[in-house]
C-alpha cells in the first residue's frame, strides 16, 4: 500500500514539474523574440556582420518609436473603453489614423537611415525578412495550437 502511494505521488509530482517547464516555455521572452529576429533578417537579407553592426541599432530604434505608437493606438482601442457620444469615437478614429500616418513617417525617416549604411537593396531585403519572420512565427503558433 506504501508503494502504491509513494508510486502516484512520484508520477504527480513528474506531472507537476513538466506541466511547470511547459508553462515557462511558453512565456514570451522579449530579448530572445529580438535575437531569433535579428538572427532571421541577417540571414534572409544576407547581411555581413559589420552591416548588422551598422544597421541593427537604427532598426531597433525605430521599432520601438513604432511600438511606443502602437500602445497609444491600443490605449485609444481598448474593449472596456466607452466613449460618450459619436463625436468621442470620431475622435479617436482620427487619433488611430494620425497614429498610422506618424508610424508611417518613422518609417520612411528610418529606412532613408539605413540607406546611408547598408544598401537599400538590402533595407528592401529586411522588410521582406522582417515579413517572412513574422509568417513563420504564426504558422508555428498556429502549429503550437493545433496540438
Amino acid at each position: 500500500m506504501k508503494r502504491l502511494f509513494i508510486i502516484i505521488a512520484l508520477s504527480m509530482l513528474a506531472t507537476l514539474t513538466t506541466m511547470a517547464d511547459d508553462n515557462k516555455q511558453q512565456r514570451f521572452n522579449p530579448e530572445e523574440f529580438r535575437v531569433k529576429l535579428e538572427t532571421f533578417i541577417a540571414q534572409k537579407a544576407e547581411l555581413c556582420p559589420t552591416e548588422c553592426e551598422k544597421v541593427f541599432p537604427i532598426y531597433r530604434e525605430m521599432k520601438e518609436k513604432q511600438r511606443s505608437l502602437k500602445q497609444k493606438e491600443m490605449q485609444l482601442k481598448r474593449p472596456e473603453k466607452k466613449y460618450e457620444n459619436e463625436k468621442d469615437y470620431q475622435q479617436a478614429l482620427v487619433g488611430i489614423a494620425q497614429l498610422h500616418i506618424e508610424a508611417a513617417k518613422i518609417e520612411e525617416t528610418y529606412y532613408k537611415k539605413m540607406c546611408k549604411v547598408i544598401p537599400a537593396h538590402k533595407v528592401y531585403a529586411i522588410t521582406l525578412a522582417e515579413d517572412a519572420f513574422h509568417r513563420d512565427m504564426l504558422r508555428h503558433f498556429n502549429n503550437k495550437q493545433r496540438k
